[in-house]
């Protein structure tokens, strides 16, 4: 979702571009789930597509190695101030709007809600309509602050860890993240807490960024996949196979599988499709998703992320587009809105991510040197 790949380091570092256009498509499952329901009516396409959320645990994983393998050398202040410019004011422009244009179209909150949402505090609010209000997809970037504000006191810790260590480190991750939700349902809490609790929640979605940061030091390390293609292709089959259980699950019974259950069964799969692709990349193996095109569609996959819900709001309930009867025309109809926003990331990345940014590096710049 976040594109890490623009954040300076003071340490030089390869460049993993093929991560950068990997983004994307994690981007376009967010979008699927969001909004395939209305567009691909076949049942089997539209159970697959209401998975797409874990699209966000690879926005996490994916998060927590890149600024890792990036961000090696600076202050904590320099890091937080960059992570600022990246992330917020452009979450700030789309959350206003948000509130504001489409507000009867949205989860509106009330008005501490309002501005929970607008400083990205709102996934620390168990409410389901203020971690969910205005632009609903904006609370992972409440728990991406939670995980930057972390990132550097972790990231020194990590950095004197080894084989064992790092072994031991993911061994416990995977387990907090796995045992946490049986606890809840052995308490039987209620539906919407054990919701909130373990899809939401800063502090366990954290775990996932921290899987990202121990793949980022084994590979630091020296640790790459043998055979980089084979192992990147057995991650994605693996997505595929997962994904490909939980609706059939889903179909033969009428039962969701649990948030955090389908996330475990992709974790694994995410972390190889990472490490083969790293892994190739760093070996000189030249990648499709490098391409100049894949690394415009990855730039752009955070402007994606933010803008496809309210972009489909906006066109649908105000202009009444995208009536379709299913078929091959409803995935015409998919093929049209998924360019349209993608064409309005594209604009809102370069008119407004790129030059906020820049302006607010330029006052770290400035109080730097003036220091």
């Amino acid at each position: 979702m976040h594109s890490e790949n623009s954040t300076a380091a003071t340490t030089r570092v390869p460049r993993l571009d093929s991560l950068t256009g990997l983004r994307f498509f994690a981007a376009v499952a967010v979008v699927l789930c969001h909004v395939g329901g209305s567009f691909l009516f076949y049942s089997g396409v539209t159970v697959t597509d209401g998975y797409g959320y874990v699209g966000v645990s690879f926005f996490f994983l994916l998060s927590g190695f890149v600024l890792t393998w990036s961000c090696t050398g600076q202050t904590a202040r320099r890091f937080w101030w960059l992570r600022f410019a990246r992330v917020w004011p452009v979450s700030f422009v789309v959350m206003a709007f948000a509130l504001t244009v489409i507000a009867a179209l949205e989860n509106t909150p009330g008005p501490v809600g309002r501005v929970l949402d607008l400083l990205l505090l709102q996934a620390w609010s168990p409410d389901q309509s203020v971690y969910f209000g205005g632009n609903g997809v904006e609370w992972s970037l409440s728990a991406e602050l939670f995980f930057y504000a972390l990132f550097p006191f972790v990231a020194a810790r990590l950095a004197r860890l080894r084989g064992r260590g790092l072994a031991i480190t993911v061994a416990a991750t995977l387990g907090v993240l796995g045992i946490a939700p049986l606890i809840g349902s052995l308490l039987h809490i209620s539906a919407t807490m054990y919701y909130w609790l373990f899809f939401v929640f800063p502090p366990y979605r954290f775990g996932e960024f921290l899987l990202g940061m121990a793949l980022a030091r084994l590979v630091m390390l020296g640790h790459r996949a043998p055979r980089p293609a084979l192992t990147a292709l057995a991650g994605l089959a693996g997505t595929a196979a997962a994904l490909w259980f939980v609706t059939g699950f889903t179909l033969r019974t009428g039962t969701q599988v649990q948030r955090p259950d389908v996330a475990l069964l992709v974790i694994p799969c995410f972390v190889t499709l990472l490490w083969g692709c790293a892994s190739g990349e760093l070996a000189g193996s030249r990648w499709w998703l490098t391409a100049r095109p894949m690394l415009r569609l990855g730039e752009w996959s955070f402007a994606l992320y933010l803008v496809h819900k309210p972009t489909f709001l906006f066109t649908s309930n105000g202009f009444g587009w995208w009536q379709n009867d299913g078929g091959l025309p409803a995935v015409l109809w998919f093929a049209v809105y998924l360019s349209l926003a993608v064409g309005l990331a594209a604009a809102v990345s370069l008119l407004v991510e790129r030059p906020v940014e820049r302006r607010l590096r330029r006052v770290l710049r400035t109080r730097t040197a003036a220091a």
